[in-house]
This record gives structure tokens, C-alpha cells and sequence, in this order.
């Protein structure tokens, strides 16, 4: 299945939408996303909590570093998992799929 936003809802597979993110991060620079916006296709700014971080993980993806980040969010009443990323050399967040 192909991701899309679409009338504000999150459907399931791949995606790379761009996304605004807040993180707290430890003395230790360990970060812990908190909440996110995203723009729709109807160009709405929805703003999605992040209310379980699954696993968290540093990889690198043909020659690019990015911390990996598998959470669960609550959009209204759905609840979703996705697979987030951050690139450590552009230092832009993403969704990458949702799973």
C-alpha cells in the first residue's frame, strides 16, 4: 500500500513526509521525541503526540546517518505506529513508513 495524508487521516506503507518535531533531549544527548506537525493534503497543520517510543535506533542508510525512532501516536481516535527518522547531517525529521 502507498502512504498518503489524505483527508487528515494516516494510512499504512511507505512514506517520507517531512515533519516538524519536538524532542526532549538528556544530559547524555539522547533524545526522546514528544509531539510532531505535519501538513495535509488540504494543507492543514495537524499536530500528532507521540505516546510510546517502541524502539529507537542509529543506522545508516547509503552513506547517511539517521536515528531511527518506531512510536506509537494518537490522531484523534486512531492509533498508529510509524517509523520516524532523523537525519544527524541535515537535522530534518521525517515519517518514513507507517508500519
Amino acid at each position: 500500500m502507498e502512504e498518503k495524508l489524505h483527508e487528515g487521516m494516516l494510512a499504512d506503507g511507505q512514506a517520507n513526509i517531512p515533519i516538524q518535531m519536538m524532542t526532549l533531549t538528556d544530559r547524555d544527548g539522547r533524545m526522546t521525541p514528544l509531539w510532531f506537525r505535519l501538513e495535509t493534503e488540504e494543507h492543514e497543520v495537524k499536530l500528532c503526540r507521540i505516546e510510546q517510543v517502541v524502539s529507537r535506533d542509529e543506522k545508516k542508510y547509503v552513506g547517511v546517518r539517521e536515528k531511527q525512532f518506531v512510536c506509537r501516536i494518537r490522531l484523534g481516535e486512531v492509533c498508529k505506529t510509524l517509523e520516524m527518522r532523523y537525519s544527524v547531517e541535515t537535522q530534518k525529521w521525517r515519517i518514513f513508513q507507517f508500519l
